[in-house]
């Protein structure tokens, strides 16, 4: 039970962890929690509680995180529309910093719940260790957070083109993050931008096919045009290393049969886009 408990502290460390005013405040997160264990001497029913604590946060945490997810990528689509309003903006901001608050709400909550599940002796120890300790795990998650920004800000560069809007904006938020001291939330927010980027994936999944197995669609002026606007502006949305890698190739045959004006070619590749880019 104390290692599936300390297993549990240790996951939820980076994403219950409250920015680094609360620690300030006298909040101490799970992941200072974890390190200090053996100096507090936890009991077997104080680390029951904790996991019960940080498992219902978890349930409770993860639609509200999904909702807040959703209305900034709303937000952000709005931003990207000449159309938008003063108006739809503001509520389309108004409805993030809601659920943003409700998931800062819950933080608060889950520090104070694990903070009680300590004795008051065992509370003035965890601030006084915290003060060490918080200094070395600050450090640490420094150097490994810039390590990981590093890695992905290289496989990006590596494809020699500007970074998609989505990659602008979800970097824009992990550096915000950084900024305001939320290193933790910053070290998680890097894991799923890593994972979602696929920079881990072999280098052949960014290999382009052979366009001429596909069907080439409309391909009156018109259409061609329309589908490729369409196209480009999805593209944006793309975070994917590999999938870029093979849009970049699908972009170089694209350029080659629109300069020979081979109609057919073009909607074959545009095809492709199409298909690449319903898969995202």
């Amino acid at each position: 039970m104390k290692h599936i408990a300390l297993i549990l502290i240790t996951a939820a460390a980076t994403s219950l962890a409250g920015p680094e005013q609360l620690l300030n405040a006298g909040l101490i997160s799970p992941e200072i929690i974890q390190q200090i264990k053996p100096e507090l001497q936890l009991t077997a029913e104080q680390e029951m509680k904790m996991t019960r604590i940080i498992g219902e946060a978890r349930e409770i945490g993860a639609p509200l995180e999904s909702t807040l997810k959703e209305r900034q990528k709303t937000l952000h689509q709005l931003l990207r529309e000449a159309s938008t309003t003063i108006d739809s903006a503001s509520a389309a901001l108004g409805q993030v910093l809601e659920s943003e608050g409700a998931v800062k709400h819950l933080q608060l909550r889950t520090l104070l719940h694990l903070r009680d599940v300590l004795t008051p002796e065992q509370q003035k120890k965890a601030m006084a260790l915290s003060l060490s300790k918080k200094v070395t795990a600050k450090s640490e998650l420094e150097a490994r957070v810039t390590a990981k920004a590093n890695k992905l800000r290289a496989a990006v560069d590596a494809l020699g083109e500007k970074p998609t809007e989505a990659m602008t904006y979800r970097g824009q938020e992990i550096e915000t993050m950084i900024k305001s001291g939320e290193w933790a939330s910053a070290d998680a927010a890097l894991d799923v931008l890593i994972k979602d980027s696929g920079i881990l994936e072999p280098e052949e999944a960014g290999a382009a096919p052979d366009f001429s197995t596909m069907a080439p669609g409309d391909t009156s002026l018109d259409a061609l045009q329309s589908r490729f606007e369409s196209v480009k502006e999805r593209a944006q949305e793309v975070v994917s290393i590999p999938l870029l890698r093979r849009l970049l190739k699908a972009k170089e045959a694209f350029e080659a049969a629109k300069a020979s004006q081979d109609a057919t070619a073009v909607g074959r590749i545009l095809t492709y886009v199409e298909q690449e880019l319903d898969k995202k």
